[in-house]
């Protein structure tokens, strides 16, 4: 360790201007209430903070490990850098030999191996420490099917453009997009598509590494529709007000309900159901053609281990603002009368309906109103968050591979309250993929 009287850099300076009583405390106005000391702190070693692994020393760690300095006189720490990062320090956790803390998220924008500590006499001491950037995290992207041309964002973590080892987005063909943008937290990259046609991963590099995106590009796995005849599977039910279109589409023909006017109730013009079945008996029976039950030609056996995921369009004009989207995977006997569609497996058990897990897809909730600003988004659910009821009640009942016959999308009910709205809903690429 070594000790400053004097700062004698940028970064250091910076950081004695910015000093002030930042300790966080959970116990106040009790006897043992923690009280800053003064003097130097010593750090003899640093540890992980779970008590399991307590005998191992650390040199580096990565961004949000939580850690454990060990010395004396710890209680006179009033702040603390890694980098250039503050961190938050709690008293709960600060002892005369122990204070443990969480390195900050954030990645530094100056690297310089060390922790920087300020003392209640605003004195600075530097400890080395190596901070652990990992490669970048590919978790999203904002249009799974963006055209070439087009902008697109991708979303995830540790996105660092050095000067000397540029970040770079590679398309599946081998292509490198044209990076527009980054954003100050490195989770988000505009990007414009290059003329990729083909399947598969993206892969982000940075100077800490390279990783392949957990999504496909032009994501053909486990399709349901397409809505252009690659699979068998039509909107098939009562009352369908679906039409189909292939103007500014993202991918071929779409299909669209609305407009209609809407509280969030019972609309059937806006109702897109999948019925497997038809009217010669046992719909398990059927191997081809409208009607097919899902899992007669997906596999749904991993289904905790997947995602629901379809590109959504609503326009500007058109916006969303009541009832939650309801996305109900359902077997074929709990949505059919006498070898026909019924609606009350829709309902909760308190309605006549079936108490069935669900997903409620709600983004206007947050702002009141929601439309995709005239673009194509992919909208992603693991078919973990189908725990819903017709209420927005969690349900005690859990889907099982045996679910996967027919299945539904409706803006309806929810549990939210909205206002009225006339939207437009264009749904394509409605599939079920591996989590990767």
């Amino acid at each position: 360790m070594k000790y400053y009287n004097k700062l004698s850099s940028l970064l250091l300076t910076a950081l004695v201007v910015a000093s002030s009583f930042s300790l966080q405390s959970c116990k106040k106005d009790q006897p043992d209430e923690f009280k800053l000391t003064g003097g130097i702190p010593t750090i003899n070693y640093i540890r992980p903070a779970s008590a399991s692994a307590s005998d191992s020393l650390l040199v580096q760690a990565y961004p949000q490990a939580n850690i454990c300095l060990v010395g004396s006189n710890l209680t006179s720490i009033q702040q603390m850098y890694f980098n250039d990062k503050k961190a938050i320090l709690n008293t709960s956790f600060i002892t005369d030999n122990t204070l443990i803390v969480q390195i900050p998220s954030e990645i530094p924008d100056l690297v310089t191996d060390k922790i920087y500590i300020i003392t209640t006499d605003h004195d600075t001491l530097t400890y080395d420490f190596h901070i652990v950037i990992p490669a970048p995290n590919v978790s999203q992207m904002s249009c799974e099917y963006a055209k070439p041309g087009s902008i697109a964002t991708i979303y995830g973590s540790y996105f660092v453009d050095d000067p000397n080892v540029p970040l770079t987005v590679t398309f599946p063909d081998g292509q490198i997009a044209e990076i527009k943008s980054i954003n100050s937290s490195r989770s988000a990259i505009q990007i414009v598509v290059p003329e990729c046609t083909t399947e598969g991963q993206i892969e982000v590099a940075s100077i800490y590494g390279k990783s392949l995106s957990k999504f496909y590009y032009h994501d053909s796995r486990g399709l349901i529709t397409n809505f252009d005849g690659a699979t068998d599977v039509v909107p098939q039910g009562w009352n369908i007000a679906a039409t189909y279109s292939d103007e500014n589409g993202i991918d071929g023909q779409y299909v669209q309900v609305g407009p209609a006017e809407t509280e969030g109730g019972w609309v059937e013009e806006l109702k897109l159901p999948f019925w497997c079945g038809n009217w010669n008996g046992d719909p398990m029976s059927i191997t081809s053609g409208p009607g097919i039950p899902l899992r007669n030609f997906l596999n749904f056996s991993d289904w905790q281990n997947m995602s629901f995921k379809m590109e959504l369009y609503i326009p500007k004009s058109n916006p969303w603002s009541a009832g939650a989207m309801q996305i109900i995977f359902v077997n074929n006997l709990q949505c059919a009368n006498d070898s026909w569609q019924n609606n009350t497996y829709i309902h909760t058990s308190a309605d006549g309906g079936l108490d069935l897990p669900r997903a409620l897809y709600r983004p206007w909730e947050a702002t009141g109103s929601f439309d995709t600003g005239d673009e194509w988004i992919t909208v992603t659910i693991p078919l973990t968050d189908f725990v819903y009821n017709d209420d927005g009640s969690k349900v005690s009942t859990t889907m099982s591979e045996s679910s996967f016959d027919s299945f539904i999308i409706w803006p309806i009910n929810g549990g939210v309250a909205g206002t009225v709205c006339t939207p437009i809903f264009r749904y394509d690429n409605i599939r079920v993929v591996p989590n990767l």
